[in-house]
Parts: C-alpha cells; structure tokens; sequence
C-alpha cells in the first residue's frame, strides 16, 4: 500500500488560521461582555456625579434614558458613533483631558463574590 504525503506546511497554515481565529473570537467575547460593565460604570460615574451637584431625580431619570439611546444608537445621520470619535470631538471642542481620568474598580474577590452570586441567581431564574 502507498501512503499518501500531505503537504506539511499547508497543515500548519491551516492549523495556524483555525488557532488564530478562536482567540479572536475569544478576545471579541471578552470585549463584547466587558462593554457592558464598562456601560455601567461609565454611567454610575456620571449619573454619581449629577447627583453631587444636586439634580433632580427626574433630570438624573432622562439624563440615564439619553444615555441609553446613545449607546444603543448604531448610526447618526449615517455615521457610525463610536467612542473614539467621541473622545476626540470631547476633547477637541470642550478641552477634556482623557489623561485625568483615574479608574478605581473593585477587587478581584468582590467582583468573584458578585458573579458567583449573579450565576446562582440567574440558575434560580431558570428553575423557577
């Protein structure tokens, strides 16, 4: 019987590929779900922030749906909004420093203790 030679480095590219597109793929899982906790981080810090200066409950309400709409918005009159437009319009028309923004998270063992209770509670959800 004959055995068959395969073309090594076509095996290794092709291998190569399939690797790199999983941990693409992995890496764009990660972003897409750290987005949304960046969201509401971003949200607490500002609504936070309109409450110290005294807002009413009903304008820190409208300014939160505003803000909603602005992040669910996909295009605006054509364009896509994305952040790094809006920084750069941000910094360039009202003189933001992006270099002044300092971020303090939780640590590692509140935000374990957070997810492992938020997937108890998302598996009470289901049994019920």
């Amino acid at each position: 019987m004959k055995a068959r030679t395969t073309n090594c480095v076509e095996c290794r590219k092709a291998v190569y590929k399939e690797a790199e597109t999983a941990y693409i793929k992995e890496q764009y899982r990660f972003f897409k779900d750290s987005a949304y906790s960046m969201a509401c981080f971003a949200v607490c810090g500002v609504l936070t922030a309109m409450i110290r200066k005294g807002r009413t409950k009903q304008y820190i309400k409208q300014l939160y749906d505003d803000m909603c709409v602005v992040f669910s918005t996909p295009d605006y009159f054509g364009k896509q909004i994305n952040m790094t437009d809006i920084m750069h319009t941000l910094e360039s028309e009202y003189g933001i420093d992006w270099q002044k923004l300092e971020v303090h998270h939780e640590s590692e063992q509140r935000y374990l203790t957070g997810v492992r209770k938020a997937v108890k509670d998302n598996e009470r959800s289901r049994n019920v």
